[in-house]
C-alpha cells in the first residue's frame, strides 16, 4: 500500500470525494484528440445522488462521445445509466474506480456504452508528462467554500491503444488529452471552455480557457482564466491581477472569442466547430434543475500574441499560433439553437423525431 505522502499528487488529485453523502455530484473525465485533428473521443464516469427532497434516485453514469469529420456522423453521444451500487472502489487509499465492467485508474482505462443502434468501447492507456496533477485556478481558490471543485489530475497525456465506434475500431497513438476531476454539491449554471494542447507553429505550446459564472444573476461575478505556455514562457492569465482583464464572449453557438493580457504581454484568440460536431447532454443539478451541454472536440483555434517593452510602450505583433487538435465546450441553462440533447433520463439522441430512445443503456 502506497502511503498518502508517498502518492503522486496526480493519483491524490483523483481520489473519491463522495462520502455516501446526499445532494452531491462526482466525475472523472478523459478527452482524447487523436493527432490528425478530425477524429476525438470524450469518456466520463460519474456518480450522482439528488439533494433531500429531489425527485430521482442515485445512479452511476457512463459517458462516452466520438467525433469524426471524415464520416456522415461527425458527433455521435451515448450514455449509460447504472444503480449507484455498480460504482466501485478498487483498492482502499489508492486511486482506482469501475462502473460496471468500465474502469479508471491510473495510467489506463476502458468501458463501453450501447444505446439506440450504436457503441462506443474504449481500451486506452496514458503516459502523463509528470505525476504531478497541475494548477489553473487562482492561487487560494481551493480554500474557498466552492460549491463546485475541479482537478487537473493529469494534463499533456498521450494515450495509446484503441477505440471501436459502431465495429470499427480506430487504433490510437500518441494522442495528446488530459483527464480531470470534478465534485460538488451544486453545478455551475454557466461554463465555456477550451482546450488545446498541439498547435502548428510550436510543439510546446499549450492553451486552456475557461469562463464560470455560478448563476445566471446580476450580481453573480463572472471568472474568465486563461493558461498559455509557449516554448518561451508561461502566461498565467490565471492569476490575480491579470484574470482581472479577461475577456470572452460567443458571438454565436460554436464559437468564443477571448482576450487576455498581462503588463507587457496581450493575447486575442478565437475558436469555432462545425456545429454539426457539437454532442449535446443536459447534465443534472443535484436539486433538479437541468444544464444543457453541447461540446466538440474537433474545434480549430487560432491565437494572435502581442508585447511590449514596458507598460506605456505600443503594442507590438509577436506571432501567431494556428491548433491541430482543440476541445470547445459550453455549459448553459438554455439548450444551443441547433443542437440534439440527450436527456437526463434518456442513453442516445433519438434518430426520429418523437422517437423515445431507450431509458437504461445496455449492461445497465
Amino acid at each position: 500500500m502506497v502511503r498518502g505522502d508517498d502518492m503522486p499528487s496526480s493519483e491524490r488529485a483523483n481520489l473519491p470525494r463522495w462520502k455516501g453523502q446526499q445532494g452531491f455530484f462526482e466525475i472523472w473525465f478523459l478527452c482524447v484528440l487523436d493527432p490528425g485533428g478530425e477524429r476525438a473521443w470524450w469518456f466520463r464516469y460519474t456518480i450522482f445522488t439528488p439533494a433531500p427532497g429531489a425527485p430521482g434516485e442515485p445512479r452511476a453514469l457512463l459517458w462516452a462521445a466520438a467525433f469524426d469529420c471524415a464520416t456522415a456522423t461527425p458527433a455521435l453521444g451515448l450514455k449509460a445509466i447504472h444503480p449507484l451500487s455498480r460504482f466501485s472502489i478498487e483498492a482502499p487509499g489508492r486511486f482506482g474506480i469501475r462502473i460496471g465492467d468500465a474502469k479508471l485508474a491510473p495510467g489506463r482505462c476502458h468501458g463501453r456504452v450501447a444505446s439506440g443502434g450504436h457503441s462506443i468501447e474504449w481500451d486506452l492507456r496514458y503516459t502523463p508528462e509528470t505525476a504531478e496533477a497541475v494548477r489553473r485556478a487562482p492561487r487560494g481558490a481551493d480554500l474557498l467554500p466552492l460549491t463546485t471543485h475541479v482537478a487537473h489530475a493529469h494534463d499533456d497525456i498521450a494515450f495509446t491503444g484503441a477505440v471501436t465506434v459502431d465495429g470499427r475500431r480506430y487504433d490510437v497513438q500518441g494522442a495528446p488529452g488530459l483527464q480531470k476531476h470534478l465534485w460538488g454539491h451544486r453545478r455551475l449554471e454557466e461554463l465555456t471552455w477550451l482546450y488545446v494542447p498541439r498547435f502548428q507553429e510550436d510543439l510546446e505550446a499549450r492553451l486552456e480557457v475557461l469562463s464560470v459564472r455560478s448563476r445566471q444573476h446580476p450580481l453573480s461575478p463572472r471568472l474568465s482564466p486563461i493558461y498559455l505556455r509557449t516554448a518561451r514562457r508561461e502566461h498565467r492569465f490565471h492569476e490575480a491581477p491579470d484574470m482581472l482583464l479577461t475577456r470572452l464572449q460567443s458571438p454565436r453557438p460554436g464559437e468564443l472569442c477571448f482576450q487576455a493580457r498581462s503588463a507587457t504581454v496581450a493575447v486575442k484568440g478565437r475558436a469555432w466547430c462545425d456545429p454539426k460536431t457539437l454532442v449535446g447532454y443536459v447534465y443534472r443539478d443535484p436539486t433538479g434543475w437541468d444544464v444543457h451541454v453541447a461540446q466538440s472536440d474537433v474545434a480549430t483555434c487560432e491565437l494572435e500574441r502581442f508585447t511590449r517593452p514596458h507598460p506605456f510602450a505600443a503594442w507590438r505583433p509577436d506571432g501567431r499560433l494556428t491548433s491541430t487538435v482543440g476541445a470547445l465546450e459550453f455549459h448553459a441553462p438554455e439548450p444551443l439553437e441547433g443542437v440534439r440533447y440527450i436527456g437526463w433520463d434518456e442513453t442516445s439522441v433519438s434518430d426520429a423525431p418523437g422517437e423515445a430512445p431507450p431509458a437504461v443503456a445496455e449492461g445497465a
